[in-house]
């Protein structure tokens, strides 16, 4: 029989018309999918495997669910690698409506660009890989096999894929599309750290030893020197009776970019000593041989005069170096002034040295440490990265609860240290102290142990014999 003549076979209004007429059967008797291009993050050079992606950009689109069956209890598979559903749908969409309506969209986003992230330049149908959402059953699935044959060119031309979709099966990818029907379902899937964070930093202690008369209260320095390599040895002239005061220099870089070296620029008072009645003789010494010209001169304290520093508590949440202040000294007196030194990777206080012990206290003065760093402010949402200030860790959040102060991510670039602080670099502004983390959470495959147990004791028996097939 010959072909129709009133048909052109294959010209561009006869296509149009097929298109027009597959695009509105499927908008009557369809479904709208959520549809998720994957993006890669991370692939092997050699095979091109994929060992990171992630999820982060969602489109509508309808679909007709051609075919939709396997989801019974029978169609689920026991596996090695434990319980595999073996559910399938197919689902009709329309090449026009992907082409023109989502192809294009994906380029004006920089993180679903191919190239170094591993997609097809020019990607216009859908990839085995990519997710559809299905809202009626709040399932996700994930494309395994487009099919474009289906029409068989009909008129010389094509007009829908077919997607042949099994549920989608998790592997710590990244899901942040914004809609909190999907994001949600996966805040504590997958492999978690559990951060706990402080609300804020600890205030830091301190108090002086009993005063002491004749004491050396500071040490100035007259000349820095030149020439030495080290910092060298502070050595004061011990007092008849007394107790020999202690201090240790304090140096800086100066010479030249071919010849530097160092000079003595501050005294700090370890121990001011005692029974000091005239002022003493202070030498500094060059363990090395290099080095000199430095010259100081102490001033003694009668009476007064405070004793060496002991730190009580030694706080958190420090990440610069707090004032350190005394209670004023009584009329004629002078003040003392210390300063502290903190343990950047711990961020607390490691010391507290004297700088000038004054003099004219009658009770052992009051020292007040400053406040730690403001700490415990703002909010985590899904989906925020945070960065370790002092680790640089990076990590993707899945979860945040306020009460707590418990945060639970992911994907981490390395390790986070304890006492650092926990920066949102997303959208939020959130800073918290991390007070301790778990690196052991992990809830999903918390049952593997049991089942293991079980399946040696009671599922599979092999203790049992055939009694009809053995001898």
């Amino acid at each position: 029989m010959a072909l129709n003549p009133f048909f052109l076979q294959g010209s561009k209004g006869e296509q149009s018309l097929v298109q027009d007429l597959v695009n509105e059967q499927i908008k009557m008797h369809g479904i709208e999918f959520i549809y998720m291009p994957r993006v890669l993050v991370k692939s092997a050079s050699v095979l091109r495997e994929i060992t990171s992606s992630k999820f982060d950009r969602s489109f509508p689109i309808e679909g007709y669910i051609s075919s939709y069956e396997g989801f019974d209890s029978g169609y689920n598979l026991l596996t090695k690698f434990g319980v595999r559903s073996t559910a399938e749908m197919k689902i009709v969409i329309s090449i026009d409506r992907y082409e023109n309506s989502i192809a294009p969209l994906l380029w004006k986003f920089p993180s679903a660009a191919t190239g170094p992230t591993g997609r097809v330049e020019d990607q216009k149908r859908p990839f085995e890989g990519d997710l559809m959402y299905f809202p009626l059953r709040d399932i996700i699935f994930e494309i395994k096999y487009v099919n474009d044959l289906e029409n068989f060119y009909q008129l010389q031309d094509r007009y829908t894929y077919e997607l042949t979709c099994e549920p989608f099966e998790y592997e710590d990818e990244v899901i942040d599309t914004g809609i909190g029907a999907i994001d949600d379902d996966f805040e504590d899937a997958g492999y978690n750290v559990t951060m706990i964070l402080g609300d804020a930093g600890a205030r830091a202690t301190a108090s002086a030893a009993a005063i002491v008369s004749g004491g050396i209260h500071k040490i100035d320095v007259l000349s820095g020197g030149t020439g030495y390599t080290n910092a060298p040895t502070i050595k004061i002239d011990p007092p008849t009776g007394g107790v020999q005061a202690t201090a240790v220099a304090i140096t800086t870089t100066t010479g030249t970019r071919n010849f530097k070296s160092l000079r003595v620029e501050s005294i700090q008072i370890t121990n001011p000593g005692a029974g000091y009645t005239m002022i003493p003789d202070v030498q500094f010494l060059a363990e090395d041989g290099k080095g000199s010209g430095a010259k100081g001169l102490a001033g003694i304290g009668t009476a007064g005069v405070i004793g060496p520093i002991t730190i009580n508590f030694i706080g958190q949440g420090y990440f610069t170096p707090p004032t350190v202040s005394f209670s004023t000294a009584p009329a004629g007196g002078l003040t003392g002034i210390a300063t502290a030194t903190i343990n950047t990777t711990t961020n607390q206080i490691s010391a507290i040295t004297v700088t000038n012990a004054g003099y004219g206290y009658t009770a052992p003065p009051v020292i007040e440490v400053g406040a730690a760093s403001s700490v415990g402010s703002g909010t985590y949402t899904y989906g925020d990265i945070i960065t370790g200030e002092s680790s640089l860790t990076t990590a993707f959040v899945t979860k945040f609860d306020s009460v707590t102060n418990t945060l639970l991510a992911r994907n981490l670039s390395g390790n986070f240290a304890v006492g650092e602080q926990i920066v949102n670099t997303g959208f939020g502004t959130a800073v918290y102290t991390l007070d301790s983390i778990d690196y052991d959470d992990d809830d999903a495959f918390e049952d593997s142990g049991d089942i293991q147990v079980l399946s040696d004791t009671s599922v599979l028996d092999f203790t049992e014999r055939n009694p009809f097939g053995e001898v």
